[in-house]
């Protein structure tokens, strides 16, 4: 079968290639084989493939992606019948280790039975980056004590989906992106939500006008320069929450400033999500679904890459304004 292999870190075009692996062997206890037609394409696979988060590459190679969209093709004993899962069931993967390539074989707690009114395109856009969300925003919620909540890169995938479940749970927020297009791009899909871009100075100032006081939450995926500056927007006691690094530079935070302000620096991520308890799990994909119904807008801009074209996918993921997912598809 056809997969994407990296064999070393480096830069994406001259260590990814697509190539022949082996197929997957029998589906052994509480495992499940899935054909994979559509997976998300995250900026932090290119930053893995860079070497930039270490993790160690075995010899035969790392194929990645860690979610998907496909279809149930065979299943191993002791999968509980009562999940739905069973051969033809389209699914959701997360998380599954190898999604970009044709076929993988994942444990059964990662398989996700997808309604039949959420369509692929849909579904592959709510995994990670829909539990990530869910994450996130369980969090802010807990720390802000009904304050508003700043979220940057407030355009992306992630971004969208934590506005919505703000408003599913009836809570303010602000929306930061990097430039006036993306702003120009936000808005619309967001009515009612305040969109500000800090392309200019004073863009601090503005989020603390749309606010009406310094938040308390801020939810950011951006890293580097911009830390230390949510850092001192938001209000004493305040909470960052961290979930990436789209600028890779390290952040001069002052642990002085953090201390006397008695401010929280969180990471989180969303497999942190799968300690949960299952039940808990089960009301968050819940939710999810039904983000998706409410919010269509959210999955209805999107760009497909044919399956060997990874390379142009992987570009169109760092783009700037985002406009939507990226993914690769094994089929139309």
């Amino acid at each position: 079968m056809k997969a994407h292999v990296y064999r070393q870190n480096g830069e994406p075009s001259q260590v990814l290639t697509f190539q022949d692996i082996a197929a997957p062997a029998q589906p052994g206890p509480n495992e499940v084989v899935v054909r994979v037609t559509r997976r998300m394409v995250h900026p932090i696979d290119d930053v893995m493939m860079r070497g930039y988060i270490p993790a160690p590459i075995p010899a035969e190679g790392t194929v990645p992606g860690g979610d998907g969209v496909g279809v149930v093709e065979q299943v191993g004993s002791g999968v509980d019948a009562a999940s739905g899962i069973k051969p033809g069931q389209r699914v959701m993967l997360f998380p599954a280790q190898g999604t970009w390539a044709e076929r993988v074989v994942a444990p059964a707690m990662a398989i996700i039975p997808v309604p039949d009114d959420v369509n692929d395109t849909t579904a592959c856009q709510i995994a990670i980056n829909g539990i990530t969300a869910i994450v996130l925003m369980r969090a802010a919620l807990a720390a802000s004590g009904g304050a508003p909540l700043l979220i940057t890169a407030a355009g992306s995938s992630v971004g969208r989906n934590l506005i919505a479940l703000a408003q599913m749970r009836g809570a303010k927020v602000i929306a930061l992106v990097r430039s006036d297009a993306g702003a120009a791009i936000l808005a619309p899909s967001v009515p009612g939500v305040s969109v500000v871009s800090s392309e200019h100075e004073g863009w601090a100032a503005k989020v603390i006008a749309a606010a009406g006081q310094a938040p308390a939450v801020a939810i950011d995926a951006i890293g580097g320069e911009t830390s230390p500056q949510l850092l001192n927007l938001l209000a004493d006691g305040g909470t960052l929450i961290t979930y990436g690094g789209m600028d890779a530079r390290p952040s001069a935070i002052s642990t002085i400033s953090l201390t006397v302000r008695q401010q929280t620096l969180k990471g989180l991520n969303a497999y942190g999500w799968l300690a949960s308890t299952p039940a808990q799990r089960a009301a968050d994909i819940a939710d999810l679904f039904e983000l998706a119904r409410r919010a269509p807008q959210n999955f209805a801009e999107y760009s497909e890459f044919p399956f060997n074209d990874a390379i142009k996918a992987l570009s169109a993921a760092h783009a700037t304004p985002r406009r939507g997912a990226t993914i690769l598809t094994s089929e139309a």
